[in-house]
């Protein structure tokens, strides 16, 4: 009993509440901030929670609620921790068949590298969230620290595998009040989804272009990259992906609350490879250069001098006078040294230029590099 008392003791307050909202318990608070739940359908089944994780008998509440819940859901306690925990988490598990493990291990050298993509394909989604270009060639620093975020969970064992917990936060919209977007950890792991279905997809009917055709909803080119390079790095012949969507901000039709898919190989990594080729060269006709002066300058940084601590890039808006499209406003994604320029060209009221790939409503540059004072 040791392990799931130990397990009991790591729940958290707060994503215990949030478990007890979602599955239909009501919640009113009494004295001195304590929490009642109770059942919609029995309200003598009552689960008391102290106001705040500091509370003196804290564990002894979420003991005493995680047996009741045990009880009444009629399953046993390590299913119980399992869902609580996911109400804070989308969980990505990764399984590799039995032919890369040998008495239940992983080469350290292939774990490693195996994480590292894992991080890298997770960073290109997030930042595919953010930038619809079919690739780029720097990474959002949101969409890194987006990575960063996501936590590393256990390894399971028959076919070996790993866990990423990708964190959203609570929903609190209460019924009838405005919706707003769902946040970039929930949208990042939608795309990784489907991307993989359209992925998995592709490689059953040898067709990259579906990757490519899907790519404003699916995965970029670098994401294509990274995820053939982690398929490739344990030497086997497929891979299995499984995605488990937390309920508390509501479960996609088209996908469900948990989906499975598995990328191939070699095959695959042809497939994808070609993909990412054709993704790269997709956006020739987008090409433009765009000269003007710097409206508005979006770093969240206060101190100019931090940039050159970040790898990410920073926002700028030029007014662009074009023959083709009349006067737009176009946000273009700059790097620290180009940022830096930007803001001294901005107090001079001298004129830009940069070249990439234009996209429309909303007007961008993407991927912009060749940039000069003018």
């Amino acid at each position: 009993m040791i392990g799931p008392v130990r397990d009991i003791e790591a729940v958290s307050l707060g994503s215990l509440k949030r478990y007890l909202a979602t599955s239909g318990w009501n919640r009113r608070t009494i004295e001195t901030g304590i929490e009642l739940f109770s059942l919609a359908n029995d309200e003598e089944i009552e689960i008391i929670l102290p106001p705040t994780a500091h509370s003196k008998d804290v564990k002894r509440r979420i003991f005493d609620a995680v047996t009741t819940l045990a009880a009444l859901e009629r399953r046993n306690l390590e299913e119980i921790l399992i869902s609580i925990r996911a109400i804070s988490y989308d969980v990505l598990r990764s399984r590799l068949p039995d032919t890369a493990i040998r008495h239940d291990t992983l080469r350290l050298g292939d774990a490693e590298e195996f994480i590292k993509r894992m991080v890298k394909v997770l960073a290109a989604t997030a930042h595919g969230e953010l930038h619809t270009g079919p690739y780029f060639e720097r990474i959002s620093s949101v969409a890194t620290a987006y990575a960063n975020e996501c936590r590393f969970g256990h390894t399971f064992r028959g076919s070996f595998g790993f866990t990423v917990e990708s964190p959203v936060g609570p929903n609190t919209i209460n019924a009838g009040e405005f919706v707003p977007a769902s946040p970039l950890e929930r949208r990042a792991m939608l795309r990784l989804a489907r991307g993989l279905r359209v992925v998995e997809g592709a490689i059953k009917r040898e067709a990259p272009s579906e990757i490519v055709e899907n790519y404003e909803n699916g995965l970029n080119a670098n994401a294509c990259e990274d995820l053939a390079t982690m398929v490739e790095i344990p030497r086997v012949e497929e891979i299995s992906f499984e995605i488990a969507f937390s309920p508390e901000w509501g479960l996609p039709d088209d996908l469900g609350a948990k989906l499975n898919m598995t990328i191939g190989h070699p095959r695959g990594l042809e497939v994808m490879r070609e993909a990412a080729k054709q993704l790269r060269i997709v956006n020739y006709e987008k090409q433009r250069t765009v000269v003007g002066k710097v409206r508005t300058l979006h770093s969240m940084e206060d101190n100019p001098a931090e940039l050159f601590t970040i790898s990410g890039l920073q926002d700028v808006v030029i007014e662009w006078e074009s023959e083709e499209f009349g006067r737009k406003l176009v946000r273009v994604s700059l790097g620290p040294e180009e940022y830096l320029q930007a803001m001294e060209a901005h107090r001079a009221g001298r004129t830009i230029s940069v070249f990439g790939e234009l996209e429309r409503q909303p007007w961008r540059l993407e991927n912009a590099r060749d940039f000069r004072l003018v």
